[in-house]
């Protein structure tokens, strides 16, 4: 955790003292390291507060009737932050087009256009997600987004697994590790990655055994 601070850190200095020099030349170009130090002092917010979630234990009086799980608001911000690296290039780059009716021109145009009016369209689809539900636990089961709502009575060896991604390079000895929330629904298998959310796989591991042994306890037929 302390290396990733630090290494956020140094990468945020560097990119403050090259937009305050890039403001005298090119404050475009300066803009965007800008928001890279944005980006990184997000990082470290990130950082930092993962390393803390994971020393909360919940129990059982600490949890409420429902949790809710959406997309990690840091992340859709990195998101929005680099989205709009792409959104100032691309309106410079409009801004000063020198536009002339020719094809070639026309043909620059169009796809300055496009890419600008694409980063805009996931700059939006970005914000709207920040308010999205992504599952919902409650004494009556899980919920996955929109769909029914998957019941206790119903669910069966629900827990939080990881998987290492498997490099195609041989020596490649770095496997990124993946978490996702596991269970079966009938004869059905659930599997949702649940790493680019507001709760870490290790509260919602606890999330999972309190409301499972609400439910065992509430007398219910399992």
């Amino acid at each position: 955790m302390k290396f990733g601070i630090i290494f956020y850190a140094i990468f945020a200095i560097l990119a403050f003292f090259l937009g305050v020099y890039l403001l005298q030349y090119f404050i475009p170009l300066s803009i965007i390291f800008f928001i890279g130090v944005f980006i990184n002092i997000v990082f470290i917010h990130k950082e930092y507060s993962l390393h803390k979630s994971d020393k909360i234990e919940y129990t059982d009086h600490s949890i409420p009737e429902e949790i809710i799980v959406k997309y990690s608001r840091s992340g859709r911000i990195i998101a929005i932050a680099t989205y709009s690296i792409f959104v100032t290039l691309g309106l410079f780059f409009l801004l000063g087009l020198k536009f002339k009716f020719n094809g070639t021109a026309m043909f620059v145009l169009f796809i300055l256009l496009g890419l600008t009016g694409y980063f805009i369209f996931k700059i939006i689809s970005e914000v709207k997600n920040m308010s999205q539900i992504i599952i919902s636990i409650n004494g009556k089961g899980i919920q996955i987004k929109n769909n029914p709502r998957y019941l206790w009575n119903e669910i069966q060896l629900e827990k939080i697994i990881a998987k290492r991604l498997v490099s195609r390079e041989p020596k490649n000895d770095y496997k990124p590790e993946i978490n996702y929330l596991y269970f079966f629904h009938n004869d059905e298998k659930i599997e949702i990655n649940i790493d680019d959310f507001d709760i870490t796989d290790y509260q919602l591991a606890q999330v999972l055994k309190i409301f499972r042994a609400r439910f065992n306890n509430s007398g219910l037929p399992i």
